[in-house]
């Protein structure tokens, strides 16, 4: 139960933090990403306004002319407002005929800015209007290359990667370490109540027994001379003595499980014949308003304690006649390549939503049943059994429609063979 509980806290803490620092990182990325955008903007603007008088110079060019200079940190086209080429400063040879057709999609006497990929670079573009006295006399396209920048924030990326696969390990273990000490005071409380609980009940066996034993004693010798009234009362507390017996051997078992000290000895059983004589018996103590039905696989044999599991089918089964007054109760037992599963099916006042998660807790009963007989332990001592197994349980439940459930046992192919 300890390693479950660790397990999830570590699950839950990993998400959290990791979640946090994902998160964290995600906007630091887009952070840095914006403020380098806007400084390479910026850096375009303070440009324009160094180049924007090259328009004049170059108003009365009749053809555009276009300069190449490679090593030129930045790239210029100066247009008039019919859109015609006037004079252009590039280092990308062919760059402006690519460029011209993602210009002339956009209005030319208002700014823009854009992002684009041209072969293998990454440029930023920058257009503005070139209006003196608010005339508009043409416009000035500006780029400069964000490829460096954009192989850094690449770079970027498999460092975020890295560090969140190296914090994931590392957050992992701390949160398993510090979830294990928070478990510390817990697991020992819980260890002295299971204590409590297996002392308590061992040392009331033997005065009960005493007790069972003495009203024996005193039905036998004074039955003759007893009133019926002290017959009837004598009954009365010797069957409140085997209820009580009942409790204290599964609160035992229960404690004997809590510490690992069930050393039930497991052999190859026919499940299909230990079924089959189960469901004989319980057939027979059924009233007539409820249906049972079994649908039983033949030659299904299994690893495992005869009596432990036979217990588990009873347990399962009279939950599902005390809850079902009219109606179906269906049992069966399925093998597959690598499993053995057995349901039980019943049209039972069913489990809500909010009780199931906790049905297999000792002592739990909702409000539905609590004015049923009963001590809370069978579902817990049926689920312990399954564990002991090395199985697994699935519940499935709805008001007032019935409950299914579910047990899955690992086929022990090897252990069969070898015995």
């Amino acid at each position: 139960m300890f390693k479950k509980t660790r397990k999830k806290l570590t699950l839950f803490n990993s998400i959290y933090f990791i979640g946090f620092f994902f998160a964290f990182l995600i906007i630091l990325y887009f952070s840095l990403v914006q403020l380098m955008d806007y400084q390479q903007i910026e850096e375009l603007e303070t440009y324009y306004k160094e180049q924007y008088h090259d328009f004049f110079e170059h108003k009365n060019d009749n053809e555009g002319k276009l300069e190449f200079n490679p090593n030129g940190m930045y790239f210029y086209y100066i247009y008039t407002k019919d859109q015609i080429l006037v004079h252009g400063d590039e280092n990308y040879q062919g760059l402006f005929k690519d460029l011209e057709k993602i210009i002339r999609t956009e209005d030319p006497s208002k700014r823009f800015v854009k992002n684009i990929k041209w072969r293998d670079k990454h440029l930023l573009i920058l257009s503005k209007p070139i209006q003196p006295n608010d005339e508009f006399l043409g416009y000035i396209v500006i780029g400069k290359s964000t490829t460096s920048q954009y192989h850094f924030f690449q770079k970027m990326i498999l460092l975020f990667i890295v560090l969140i696969i190296i914090f994931t390990i590392i957050i992992g273990f701390l949160s398993y370490y510090m979830a294990g000490k928070a478990m510390i005071p817990i697991q020992h409380a819980l260890e002295k109540q299971k204590s409590f609980v297996s002392d308590a009940s061992h040392e009331l066996r033997t005065p009960l027994s005493v007790f069972y034993s003495s009203l024996d004693i005193l039905e036998t010798d004074e039955a003759n001379n007893m009133s019926d009234f002290g017959k009837e009362l004598i009954e009365d507390l010797k069957h409140e003595a085997e209820l009580m017996k009942e409790l204290l051997d599964k609160l035992l078992f229960l404690a004997r499980h809590d510490k690992n000290r069930i050393h039930s000895t497991k052999e190859k059983i026919s499940l299909t014949e230990l079924l089959l004589t189960i469901s004989r018996k319980f057939k027979r103590a059924l009233p007539k308003s409820i249906v049972f039905e079994t649908e039983i696989q033949p030659d299904v044999e299994f690893i495992g304690n005869s009596n432990n599991i036979t217990e588990l089918i009873y347990i399962l089964l009279d939950n599902a006649a005390q809850y079902t007054q009219r109606g179906s109760i269906y049992l069966k037992l399925l093998q597959t390549d690598k499993m053995i599963y057995i349901y039980i099916e019943d049209t039972g006042i069913g489990i809500s939503k909010e009780d199931l998660p906790f049905i297999f807790d000792r002592f739990f009963r909702s409000d539905a049943v609590r004015n049923r007989n009963g001590t809370g332990l069978g579902l817990a001592i049926a689920d312990s059994i399954v564990q002991d197994h090395g199985g697994t349980f699935t519940v499935q439940s709805e008001l007032e429609k019935g409950t299914t459930f579910c047990i899955q046992f690992p086929l022990y192919t090897k252990s069969l063979h070898d015995g």
